[in-house]
């Protein structure tokens, strides 16, 4: 098979996936040697807010580049950008790419870190950096999923040692379902802090920060560029969803009657408590009267999203939310409308 063949041009919906991910990157004659390219890659939100940890005008390397999102994102800032990427044919559509984007800091390696270590040390050495990025794979051979950093490819926790011989600042990307107790304790000794990464809702990645000799300071939760912060401001009784992301960290509040807190916003969804009713088959069974169409939620409580739809013969749609939860030590029915529709 050719190089242009290899390099052909995506369908259109893949196209439309890439541009949504990588929003800066639309219109422009990308190339994507696998489809696994575009999908295992950082949207451009995460890239951004990586790029942004960093000071501007220092010397980054990113030994696992892939499609370049994140190079990308730190060439905007670098002062000189140490690219690496094993697969060759990926390799040269990135040089494509980032000609296209403007990237003119880049200097392009093709070292297998899992194989070459001698090679890619010394070129990197030599390149002297300020700040080291990896994004170890995380599939095995067989294309399961992996969560150990022992386990991806390349072994950070074996790596990280030279690592940080070389440069004084490792930033390492972890699965979103990586354990955070895990993580600590693997990193023990070096892990700065832990970066919870969330974006449209999902939780997207764990970005653990490393220093030789770093007391771990703790997590920190960021969404779409908002960084935790609270600043609660009295609005009468409001329900409080968290989004994936801050579940996973453990810094905010779960599922909760609440305040209005700005900081807090961008970490979930806020509704307004129209009616907080005891779980009950009556109740259930009464709103399945009155609500013939409403979105409904389920947690903490004795049935599913679905099997509670279905008893309560309620349809999709309309502007009522029904979450059936627990609120401190009591199940209960809270029937509600999102924040910004009042």
């Amino acid at each position: 098979m050719s190089f242009a063949q290899i390099l052909d041009r995506m369908d259109r919906s893949a196209r439309g996936k890439l541009d949504a991910k990588l929003p800066s990157w639309a219109g422009l004659d990308i190339l994507v040697p696998q489809s696994v390219n575009y999908q295992q890659c950082s949207g451009e939100s995460a890239a951004r807010y990586k790029a942004s940890l960093l000071p501007a005008g220092l010397r980054v390397a990113d030994l696992t580049g892939g499609l370049g999102a994140d190079s990308w994102a730190f060439s905007q800032l670098a002062a000189a950008l140490w690219y690496n990427e094993r697969d060759a044919a990926l390799l040269d559509a990135v040089k494509h790419n980032f000609a296209l984007l403007g990237v003119q800091n880049a200097v392009f390696n093709c070292f297998d870190i899992d194989v070459s270590r001698q090679e890619w040390s010394d070129s990197l050495m030599l390149f002297a950096p300020d700040a080291i990025y990896l994004d170890p794979a995380r599939r095995g051979a067989d294309g399961r999923k992996l969560f150990l950093l022992e386990d991806c490819s390349p072994d950070v926790l074996q790596l990280m040692p030279l690592l940080l011989e070389i440069a004084p600042l490792v930033m390492v990307k972890v699965s979103p379902m990586a354990d955070i107790t895990m993580l600590c304790r693997r990193l023990e000794g070096v892990l700065s802090e832990l970066h919870v990464v969330g974006s449209g809702g999902e939780c997207k990645e764990l970005l653990c920060v490393c220093r030789k000799g770093a007391s771990y300071s703790g997590i920190v939760l960021s969404e779409d560029g908002y960084v935790y912060a609270a600043e609660p401001v009295p609005s009468g009784e409001l329900l409080f969803v968290p989004s994936a992301a801050m579940v996973k960290s453990g810094l905010g509040p779960g599922i909760c009657l609440t305040e209005y807190s700005a900081g807090l916003a961008p970490f979930g969804k806020y509704y307004q408590v129209l009616e907080n009713l005891p779980f009950s088959s009556s109740s259930i069974k009464e709103l399945g009267k009155r609500c013939p169409r409403a979105e409904i939620t389920a947690r903490g409580v004795p049935l599913t999203s679905e099997a509670l739809r279905a008893k309560m013969k309620t349809k999709p749609g309309g502007s009522v939310h029904i979450f059936a939860c627990t609120v401190g030590a009591s199940r209960r029915l809270l029937v509600c409308r999102k924040f910004e529709e009042l």
